[in-house]
């Protein structure tokens, strides 16, 4: 009798917490159902942020190494071509000076004048070239870490828009939840935006 009882009264609240849910869910107001669904865009949303964000860093890493190397490579053109100009002028002072120099020393310093002369509009190309690669690279670096920024800010309005749908859903409150729509909002014309600034289609 006494385990009759005692099931009896198991049943009983288990009815009663059924019936409780049942009230609750009656009295929920019909937008609480689209919460979940923004929560789970916004969620998508940031995930691919994180991961867009992660390559953009490792892209700009790569832009930043790119640089430093044309950097070296300009540099060590440049001091190439100081060095033959030096030469070329020590050969050509010694040219100017060295009048009882015999015909065969007087050829021989005239051909390394000239060939030391030849190979600098080379050097000063490939200087120029490096240079102007490096500045290239970080451009582009510049463009990467400027896409990154946004996507960051985008990150950070679907975060909030997840936290105001959250509150919303909490305390059955309709103005957090229509906030959390704004801020979902904003983040897709950021990333958005971002898109198009790196595509060039961003006035």
């Amino acid at each position: 009798m006494t385990e009759k009882n005692g099931l009896k009264s198991i049943v009983t609240k288990v009815k009663a917490r059924i019936d409780a849910g049942q009230r609750e869910s009656a009295e929920n107001p019909p937008w609480i159902k689209q919460v979940a669904m923004l929560t789970g865009v916004l969620a998508a949303v940031s995930g691919f942020l994180v991961v867009r964000s992660t390559a953009i860093t490792n892209d700009a890493i790569y832009e930043s190494n790119q640089a430093i190397l044309s950097q070296t490579e300009a540099s060590d053109a440049w001091s190439e071509y100081q060095a033959d100009s030096i030469k070329a002028h020590i050969v050509e002072t010694a040219l100017a000076t060295a009048q009882a120099a015999g015909p065969d020393s007087h050829a021989a310093l005239t051909k390394e004048a000239a060939d030391l002369r030849a190979r600098q509009p080379k050097l000063k190309q490939a200087g120029n070239d490096r240079t102007a690669e490096r500045d290239r690279h970080l451009q582009t670096g510049l463009k990467w870490l400027a896409e990154k920024d946004l996507l960051g800010y985008a990150g950070f309005a679907a975060q909030l828009g997840i936290a105001l749908a959250s509150v919303a859903a909490l305390v059955r409150w309709r103005t957090p939840f229509i906030a959390g729509i704004l801020a979902g909002a904003l983040c897709i014309g950021i990333t958005l935006y971002a898109f198009a600034a790196y595509y060039g289609l961003a006035p």
